[in-house]
């Protein structure tokens, strides 16, 4: 009897020693799991198939760490199209964390700020040395407000203006780190100092001959009518400002309609030379009176091209007008040649020429490059802006090549 208590007893501790053993062994199992999750190894599994309790405990953890894992997976992609979209704005975009560390920069910003070199991990005041920057960084940190300054930004050529927006993002009770947006407003700056001098120029310009209209008819108004030898001076100077006045908002319409493209192009066959002959026929009496050739270059056979007849007698017109204006001496040859492999109609000057600086903005609504010679001889600064859109209306290409002194030469590439 008392050896069958001993075997029982014994079977019993074997049995027992067996279940602790596989409570142990799935125990182990479970702790791997979860020592490979913590250690980043989200694909490990769970290679335990108990039963019981421990059993479901194992199945539970292992249903709440795939759901996890699938939590994590759907977030890591939605930041990645997130640093996606950042990096991919057309506005610069620069995260930093409370420290000032830089999380992301993506390459607008740094184009922005002509920095060549990937400055993600570093310290924002460290790589970033423009202080209106530091300021607004400073300014959200401090205020947990979104701060937008405008700013300047130096560059070798020229300035350039940018928006700058900080945004704070927050945590429970503090400032986690800053969102920098950076939106470029140069084109808008110069689009309103256009306008401005656009503004004061058609003032000027209207003014001038107002004035001087004006002025001639209270001077007959007030007795020079009897005056034989003054009136017919006075009349003839009222007429040439109406002239002039009436010439200027000619150009201001036409600038006008083509700019909104109201004005349409219709291209036909034309001959280049027909065109040049009526222009320089228009334009001869006031090249006599200045002594001036007016020359015609044209290859030997016979040229044909597709333009708007009138618009481009337009736009030859004002490049010899402008030649004749501003030569003294010489004279304005115009006609067709070559230019990179194609037809180019050209009108060249032996006039006072146009120096570098100046040549980029000629073209521009009212600029001048001298501003007393050039309303002196009648020039609004008008002429050569409708000529640029004309051009570019016909889906052609203007060049101007210019040395002062010697003259100047405008290309009109077909």
């Amino acid at each position: 009897m008392s050896n069958l208590i001993i075997v029982i007893l014994f079977i019993i501790i074997i049995l027992l020693l067996l279940y602790i053993h596989r409570i142990f062994s799935s125990v182990r199992e479970i702790s791997r799991l979860l020592k490979e999750y913590l250690s980043g190894n989200l694909s490990a599994r769970l290679f335990f198939k108990g039963r019981g309790r421990l059993g479901e405990v194992a199945r539970d953890i292992v249903t709440i760490l795939e759901r996890t894992n699938k939590k994590l997976n759907a977030a890591e992609q939605e930041v990645q199209k997130m640093e996606a979209m950042l990096r991919g704005m057309s506005d610069g975009v620069l995260i930093t964390d409370s420290n000032g560390v830089i999380i992301l920069a993506n390459r607008i910003f740094l184009k922005m700020l002509h920095v060549n070199k990937n400055i993600e991990g570093k310290q924002f005041l460290e790589v970033l040395r423009n202080l209106q920057l530091l300021d607004v960084f400073r300014n959200a940190m401090d205020t947990w407000e979104i701060i937008s300054e405008e700013i300047t930004v130096p560059r070798a050529d020229k300035e350039i203006y940018l928006i700058v927006t900080a945004a704070p993002v927050y945590s429970a009770d503090s400032v986690s780190g800053i969102v920098f947006t950076l939106h470029d407003i140069t084109r808008l700056k110069r689009l309103e100092e256009m306008r401005k001098d656009f503004v004061a120029n058609v003032s000027q310009e209207i003014k001038s001959p107002v004035a001087a209209i004006k002025g001639f008819a209270e001077k007959l108004l007030d007795g020079a009518l009897s005056d034989r030898d003054n009136a017919g001076r006075f009349v003839e100077l009222i007429k040439n400002h109406s002239e002039r006045l009436n010439n200027l908002v000619d150009d201001l319409l036409t600038l006008s309609g083509l700019e909104l493209g109201d004005i349409v192009i219709e291209k036909t066959e034309i001959n280049p030379s027909d065109i040049i002959d009526i222009v320089f026929a228009g334009l001869k009496e006031k090249a006599d009176k200045k002594g001036l050739y007016l020359k015609k270059v044209m290859p030997e056979d016979r040229q044909v091209m597709f333009a708007d007849g009138n618009r481009l007698i337009q736009i030859i017109f004002n490049l010899v007008d402008n030649g004749i204006k501003f030569t003294a001496e010489g004279g304005v040859t115009a006609g067709l040649d070559r230019t990179e492999g194609r037809p180019a109609i050209f009108v060249q000057d032996t006039g006072i020429g146009i120096s570098a600086r100046h040549l980029e903005r000629v073209g521009e609504r009212f600029y001048r490059v001298d501003s007393t010679r050039s309303r002196y001889l009648g020039g609004t600064g008008l002429g050569l802006a409708i000529v640029k859109h004309l051009v570019k209306a016909h889906g052609w290409e203007m060049k101007i090549e210019s040395i002062p002194g010697k003259g100047t030469k405008v290309k009109i590439i077909i």
